[in-house]
C-alpha cells in the first residue's frame, strides 16, 4: 500500500513539474521597467537610455516610438519613454505603458523649471490618433479618462 501512494505521489509531483515548465504556456510580458533617469536628465541620456527624445530640430530614437505605435494597433503589450525637451532644455517625461487594452500615461514635468509644476500625473487612455495643427500632424493619446491629454508628438 505504501509502495502504491509513494508511487501516485512521485507521478504527481512529476506531472505537475512538467505542467508549470510548458514551454507553450505563454508567460506575461513584464512592463513597466523604465531604466533609471540619471540626473540631469539631458538628451544625450535620454537617448542612451532607450528613451524617444523630443527636440525642436527632431526626434531621436524615432524607432521606439514607431514600435510602440505599431504595437499598439496590433493590440501587443509594449511600453515606451518619451522625453521632450522644451526651448530653455527643461525635459518633460511621458511614460506610456500599454497592456493589451489601453494605455497608462504618466506624465512627469518637476524638471522643467518654467513649466506649470504639475509633477507627475497619470492618465489612463484607449490609443493613438493623430491630430492637425498649424499644418503640422501630431500622435495624441485618445479615449482619456482624464480630459486635456498633455500628450502630442510630432508624427
Amino acid at each position: 500500500m505504501k509502495r502504491v501512494l509513494l508511487t501516485l505521489l512521485l507521478a504527481l509531483i512529476m506531472l505537475t513539474a512538467c505542467e508549470a515548465n510548458d514551454p507553450t504556456v505563454d508567460s506575461p510580458v513584464v512592463l513597466n521597467s523604465f531604466p533609471e533617469i540619471i540626473e540631469p536628465h539631458n538628451p544625450e541620456q535620454a537617448e542612451q537610455s532607450g528613451d524617444a527624445v523630443v527636440l525642436l530640430e527632431g526626434m531621436r530614437n524615432k524607432d521606439k516610438w514607431k514600435t510602440f505605435v505599431k504595437n499598439v494597433k496590433n493590440k501587443q503589450q509594449d511600453q515606451v519613454r518619451v522625453t521632450m525637451y522644451t526651448i530653455e532644455g527643461g525635459a518633460i517625461i511621458h511614460e506610456l505603458i500599454y497592456d493589451g487594452s489601453a494605455i497608462q500615461a504618466t506624465y512627469d514635468n518637476s524638471r522643467d523649471a518654467y513649466g506649470s509644476k504639475q509633477g507627475i500625473t497619470t492618465n489612463t487612455c484607449q490609443g493613438i490618433g493623430t491630430k492637425s495643427e498649424q499644418g503640422r500632424v501630431f500622435n495624441v493619446l485618445t479615449g482619456c479618462e482624464k480630459a486635456g491629454s498633455t500628450f502630442s508628438i510630432p508624427k
